[in-house]
């Protein structure tokens, strides 16, 4: 079965989700990110090409360098409240300053997630008095990575996608924003 997606741009990066209601929390992710980190904002737009939201449910997320796609499961977005979502953007735009000469410069695992995890925090203590999630480093402590490691067919749809995405072969129509978003 053939799955369309939408599309919007915001400055350079493009959002790519299955639905309205996904392009446009990610759109008020932003929104927040601009308002309470300016200097942040801008350096995702220098981190971050494409982000990709599945048709999948499930906790599962990944970013791809060097194509600077994120790929992230629809529920990862949906049931995640906006802080969380704005400081996970963030987190996983950072990974693109862990990648050099065609290769992650730090082993998967704890060294590659202490820094991005500590940039999250930074813009969540940012946001400290508003309603807001957890800290990362609890969260990721619990079932995250519990769920990411029993999630196999997720990374293998990223995969697909990417493959897809890179040959033109994904019916993606463009949606017109408003100006406050480029």
């Amino acid at each position: 079965m053939k799955r369309n997606f939408l599309s919007v741009k915001i400055k350079t990066l493009t959002v790519i989700a299955p639905d309205v209601a996904l392009l446009d929390k990610i759109v008020e992710a932003f929104r927040l990110i601009r308002t309470v980190d300016p200097s942040e904002y801008q350096k995702i737009f220098d981190r971050l090409q494409v982000i990709f939201i599945t048709h999948k449910t499930g906790g599962t997320n990944e970013f791809f360098m060097p194509e600077k796609i994120w790929f992230a499961n629809k529920s990862v977005i949906m049931k995640n409240d906006l802080p969380w979502l704005a400081s996970l953007i963030i987190h996983e735009a950072f990974h693109a300053t862990q990648f050099k000469n065609g290769e992650y410069i730090l082993p998967f695992g704890k060294e590659l997630e202490e820094p991005a995890i500590a940039l999250q925090t930074r813009f969540l203590k940012k946001l400290e008095g508003r309603r807001g999630s957890a800290s990362p480093a609890s969260a990721y402590g619990r079932k995250y990575w519990k769920a990411m490691d029993e999630d196999a067919s997720s990374f293998a749809c990223f995969r697909n996608l990417l493959e897809l995405f890179d040959t033109k072969k994904l019916d993606i129509s463009v949606m017109k924003r408003g100006k406050e978003d480029r």
